[in-house]
C-alpha cells in the first residue's frame, strides 16, 4: 500500500457515496444525514494534514485498514 492513509480514506468515503446513489454530494435530496455526513467528512479531510488525528478518526469511522 503506496497510498496515505489519508488518500485511503478518502478513496472510501468516495465509494461509499458511489454504493449509496452515486449522485454528488450537493445533489443529496432535502436534507438526508448520510449525504450530509459523508460531505462533512470530505470536507474534513480536505483540511486534514497527513498526521492529523483527524484522519485516524475517520479511518476508524470508516473501517480504513
Amino acid at each position: 500500500m503506496s497510498e496515505s492513509l489519508k488518500e485511503r480514506v478518502r478513496e472510501k468515503i468516495l465509494r461509499q457515496r458511489g454504493e449509496d446513489g452515486g449522485r454528488p454530494l450537493g445533489d443529496a435530496e432535502g436534507d438526508d444525514p448520510r449525504f450530509i455526513d459523508l460531505g462533512h467528512d470530505l470536507a474534513l479531510l480536505d483540511l486534514a494534514g497527513e498526521d492529523d488525528a483527524v484522519v485516524q478518526q475517520l479511518a476508524a469511522k470508516y473501517w480504513v485498514p
